[in-house]
């Protein structure tokens, strides 16, 4: 009989023990899928979630957007594009600077002087030669230059001047509609099409 009661107790000593044993278990692996997951999802947080720019900025982005006709984004210069969006549709004036008339070159001066704090030559032809290194179109990016001949018989040396913006466009003053943006796959600017320059 007392070895009986002594089975008994060591039976139910050692059940309690293996289900304590188990709820310990099932405890810990609980807990380390719960760590992981929180792990994991902070990792994707961090590593998806947006830089975040202020909201005036996406607003502005927004705005010179509907004002241009054009995609631009936060990581754009918004400097540059404010800019050309406060001169589109000042008349072409030749030898103009100002906003009551400006031609190509006075425009373009205009732009890098506002926005890059450089001070180019005042004639097309002299800013691919003095100011630029030439590019093809394939290298343009923001605020690069574009040149075309526009006068007489095809011309290696350029008489019309914009500047780049992004996917093909550029601004510029153009003798009849005044400050406009343009798209380098027009039919007139591709014939003319001399080369593009990198401002030094």
């Amino acid at each position: 009989m007392h070895f009986f009661c002594v089975s008994c107790f060591c039976f139910l000593f050692l059940r309690r023990s293996f289900t304590a044993l188990k709820m310990t278990k099932r405890i810990l692996f609980i807990s380390i899928i719960l760590f992981t997951s929180s792990f994991f999802f902070s990792f994707a947080s961090d590593k998806y979630e947006s830089p975040g720019f202020p909201p005036a900025v996406v607003e502005l982005a927004e705005s010179l957007s509907s004002r241009l006709g054009m995609a631009i984004t936060d990581e754009d210069n918004l400097d540059l594009y404010e800019f050309v969006s406060q001169w589109i549709g000042t008349p072409y004036r030749r030898a103009g600077s100002s906003k009551k008339g400006v031609d190509c070159s006075g425009f373009v001066t205009n732009v890098f002087r506002s926005i890059y704090d450089k001070n180019l030559e005042r004639s097309s032809a002299s800013m691919l030669r003095v100011n630029c290194d030439t590019i093809n179109k394939q290298e343009l990016h923001e605020g690069d230059l574009v040149f075309f001949w526009t006068r007489g018989q095809s011309s290696k040396t350029p008489s019309h001047v914009g500047v780049y913006l992004k996917d093909g466009k550029f601004a510029h003053s153009s003798t009849s509609n005044g400050v406009i943006i343009s798209n380098l796959s027009e039919p007139y600017y591709a014939r003319r099409w001399i080369s593009g320059g990198k401002v030094k």
